[in-house]
């Protein structure tokens, strides 16, 4: 890859690239690294300066929570609606083209801590479909498909929980008999025969799945 960073940056808007930069600081809090860092400019001319936590829709509209100061245990945070952001400075812009799932820092999940993941979870959607759910893993998985397949767990949660609390899409998701996770160089989703639903996580983070890419994906297949 290139070393010019510049040549390789593409326009987003505020909130596409407050959603990337949440999925890349994801992945660098489990390896124990810092968040990207970031300059927010509000429309009416205030900044806010500090690291990128995560982007969720509420009922207003897109929100962003960045962490201003303090520890990990007492935190410093500020909730920012995303259609007051006029603009977006990122201290480390390479993060966005060079940050991969796969960071030889930090050890990949061994296939015995997915599959213990995957069965927990399956067994915790009872609550919410009133049966399980399995989640399964695809046979080929080396150490940069299970860090990926390790991203996508908590999305894939959320997303599928979401969809379980409207009560059509509850209904919907009674299609889908089980759940097989992989990875791949870019992300995909789709349904086979039997209802299983195949999700393959994207090896590099800035393609990683966002809550909203990956439920719309989901919700197309319903």
């Amino acid at each position: 890859m290139s070393d010019d960073v510049l040549a390789q940056l593409v326009g987003r808007s505020p909130s596409r690239l407050l959603e990337d930069l949440a999925v890349i600081g994801r992945a660098l809090a489990a390896s124990d690294r810092p968040r990207p860092e970031i300059e927010v400019y509000l429309s009416g001319g205030a900044l806010i300066r500090g690291r990128i936590v995560s982007v969720v829709d509420d009922r207003m509209g897109a929100v962003a929570l960045i962490q201003l100061g303090g520890s990990p245990r007492t935190p410093s945070v500020s909730f920012v609606r995303i259609d007051q952001i006029a603009a977006v400075t990122i201290v480390d812009a390479s993060l966005l083209v060079r940050a991969s799932i796969a960071d030889a820092s930090a050890p990949a999940p061994s296939r015995l801590e997915l599959q213990r993941q995957a069965a927990a979870h399956a067994d915790g959607f009872v609550g919410k479909f009133g049966r399980a759910l399995p989640i399964t893993l695809a046979s080929d998985l080396d150490d940069d498909a299970r860090r990926a397949v390790g991203v996508l767990f908590p999305v894939l949660l959320e997303v599928v929980a979401a969809i379980a609390r409207d009560e059509l899409g509850k209904e919907a998701l009674g299609a889908i008999l089980s759940i097989e996770l992989g990875a791949a160089s870019r992300g995909e989703v789709w349904k086979e025969d039997q209802g299983k639903l195949v999700v393959r996580a994207p090896k590099l983070v800035t393609e990683a799945f966002t809550f909203a890419t990956l439920r719309a994906a989901i919700e197309k297949l319903l």
